[in-house]
């Protein structure tokens, strides 16, 4: 689904660029995500906490969209981390806006398509992690990783 001048021009009004340092929290446990991003540049890694300890669940690359899914939809404060690996460059949209944006048939059409997209592509990394002993999840997200650098290049 292509995106004639009138819906870019309308997604221009209400997206907002995000530029963070390595380490810096997109999102927290006990706030609201009302928003969802893009990852333009840099990597983003979403982790919880189990007895203190750090549990990641997910990496997010560039050209990547990710939330808090739960949070986001039902507008309850979440438990995870989102958080910088690297400088990283953000587009993001609330949650009152992309309602906003849905309005338009064109637009809705394709942040359905786009929504659908990274939701596969979430459960079938999801379900692949949880096979996988910590070793092999590190050699895992490597690869992934490096896969990631070659396309940049």
């Amino acid at each position: 689904t292509k995106l004639d001048s009138k819906a870019i021009a309308e997604l221009e009004k209400y997206i907002v660029f995000e530029e963070l340092s390595k380490n810096e929290y997109i999102l927290k446990p006990g706030q609201v995500c009302n928003k969802t991003w893009f990852l333009k540049l840099g990597m983003v890694r979403k982790f919880h906490l189990v007895d203190g300890n750090e549990i990641t669940s997910w990496i997010h690359f560039e050209n990547e969209m990710f939330t808090s899914l739960n949070s986001y939809i039902s507008s309850t404060p979440t438990n995870e981390y989102f958080q910088t690996c690297e400088n990283t460059t953000l587009i993001s949209i609330t949650k009152q806006n992309s309602e906003k944006l849905n309005q338009l048939l064109q637009f809705s059409t394709f942040s359905n398509k786009l929504l659908g997209e990274q939701l596969a592509k979430i459960d079938m990394g999801s379900n692949k992690l949880k096979s996988m002993n910590a070793a092999e999840k590190y050699e895992f997200l490597k690869t992934v990783f490096l896969n990631c650098l070659k396309e940049l290049n």
